[in-house]
């Protein structure tokens, strides 16, 4: 194990009916007065009648409050800029997402571009790390991305999708009642256990030794996900299992599961490429897609690591060697891929006549190359890329 140094600030507020308490969470960085910048997405925030609740609870705690709608899945550099302008304008002192990871990660790129005096753009193509930020919470609407812990970001503009990173921008309080995921559609709750579970496998599968104590809590969480999400894909009701799937969702992202060890990333790097070049792919989907190939091309790297997912997370029983067993867990993890009715090939996402070679030369312009698991360039991602057809 490596050494580490870990702190998550973040206050979780958990339970049914837990959003009318916003106002008074607010209240514990801010003053009565105060002005709030509440981003959401579409109307279905509205028409469940969530931001009504949050508009109540926000005046009750006797805060102002701007609304700004409008937030699409791979949320557009645009409407970060605007946002910002806006936050500005009415001298937003926190910024308030109501929705899921797309929702939280514009509300996150508002945070750090209101104190910014260049782009917002820059901490995203141009290196630069953000140093302040309007102080962020949630109310989260979608357990999936878990960036209502994280200190990630991802935002679409000029043709790309790019990540950026700060503890700046850890959201220090969300709100999850998993009584709002209820009238989630059965495409979005796919997606959202992908999502969730490729979380803990960009960490999980890695070359550092001596991790067993966080090997086991991610195995569990894997697990678990995928248990309750077979539960959900039949009963979007079941409250018990959105319990367990909006918690393990929610610490996939926050480090805790990568203690003491070299991350991998790749797969998400070829992902976004994917989503950048035709944003309609909800990247659950595009991440169904893309972890199979990847694992087929990688696994001989440390077959030993991808038998132990194959036994303690899959349930296969052990093969000949470590490379049959390391098969058969991709295999079975493919199989649920299936019966939760994601997509398999680039086909299927509608991406067929994406050019693979184009798309693994922006994947690594400006790392150079992805993945700490086995060091992937272009000539390789463009490969992986080709498996997926």
């Amino acid at each position: 194990m490596n050494n580490f140094e870990y702190c998550n600030p973040t206050h979780l507020i958990f339970g049914k009916g837990r959003e009318n308490d916003i106002g008074a969470i607010l209240l514990g960085k801010l003053q009565a007065g105060d002005t709030v910048l509440v981003v959401y997405g579409g109307k279905s925030a509205e028409k469940s009648g969530l931001i009504d609740r949050v508009r109540r609870s926000l005046e009750a705690a006797g805060l102002s409050a701007v609304f700004k709608g409008g937030v699409t899945p791979n949320p557009q550099l645009d409407l970060v800029r605007d946002g910002i302008e806006a936050a500005r304008e009415c001298g937003a002192r926190a910024v308030l997402a109501v929705g899921g990871g797309s929702v939280i990660d514009a509300s996150k790129a508002i945070a750090i571009g209101v104190p910014y005096e260049g782009d917002v753009w820059d901490f995203f193509a141009a290196g630069v790390s953000p140093k302040e930020a309007l102080p962020v919470a949630c109310v989260l609407t979608l357990p999936a991305a878990g960036s209502e812990q994280s200190i990630r970001i991802v935002i679409s503009g000029e043709g790309r999708k790019l990540g950026a990173g700060s503890p700046v921008v850890r959201p220090f309080a969300s709100v999850i009642n998993p009584e709002i995921f209820f009238t989630l559609p059965q495409k979005q709750i796919r997606a959202g256990v992908i999502d969730m579970m490729s979380h803990i496998m960009e960490r999980y599968f890695t070359l550092t030794e001596g991790t067993d104590f966080v090997d086991g809590q991610a195995e569990a969480a894997m697990r678990t996900i995928m248990r309750n999400g077979l539960k959900l894909m039949k009963n979007h009701e079941d409250y018990d299992a959105w319990c367990q799937v909006s918690v393990a969702g929610s610490f996939a992202h926050n480090g805790y599961y990568a203690l003491g060890q070299t991350e991998d990333w790749a797969s998400h790097g070829m992902e976004h490429e994917l989503s950048a070049w035709d944003t309609s792919i909800t990247h659950g989907d595009g991440l169904a897609v893309v972890i199979p190939a990847w694992m087929r091309y990688v696994y001989d790297v440390k077959p030993s690591r991808f038998a132990q997912f194959a036994i303690n997370v899959m349930g296969e029983e052990a093969g000949a060697d470590d490379n049959e067993t390391a098969l058969k867990g991709i295999e079975a993890l493919k199989r649920f891929y299936r019966e939760v009715g994601a997509p398999a090939t680039l086909s299927d996402l509608g991406a067929d006549k994406a050019d693979s070679r184009e798309l693994a030369e922006k994947a690594v312009r400006i790392p150079g190359k992805l993945g700490g698991f086995k060091k992937l360039y272009a000539e390789d991602i463009a490969k992986i890329y080709d498996m997926m057809r």
